[in-house]
């Protein structure tokens, strides 16, 4: 039987869903960069595991690099796609 009262493992949005990350898909890489200054958001911010973020910073850089995508903005088309994380509010382990 199994623990009723054991809690779900926690999974980052990529793996849960299984998404490979490509730096021709410059929407899903843009939801990992910021709007305004173009950085790219921390494990803290985005929820990712730890290889997927590798992953996906590589893969941003590979992708400005080629001229897909902007190193300081956003693209304003990608501004109204869905959010996959809130910016505002960080994933910590702890309360501070």
């Amino acid at each position: 039987m199994e623990n009723p009262y054991e809690k779900e493992k926690i999974q980052c949005v990529l793996c849960k869903h299984n998404i490979t990350v490509d730096y021709k898909n410059v929407r899903l890489l843009s939801q990992f960069q910021s709007p305004c200054t173009g950085r790219i958001y921390g494990r803290h911010i985005t929820g990712l595991c730890k290889q997927q973020q590798e992953l996906v910073q590589s893969e941003i850089s590979k992708a400005q690099s080629a001229g897909l995508m902007a190193y300081y903005l956003k693209e304003p088309v990608f501004l109204q796609d869905p959010e996959l994380f809130n910016v505002e509010k960080p994933i910590r382990p702890h309360r501070f």
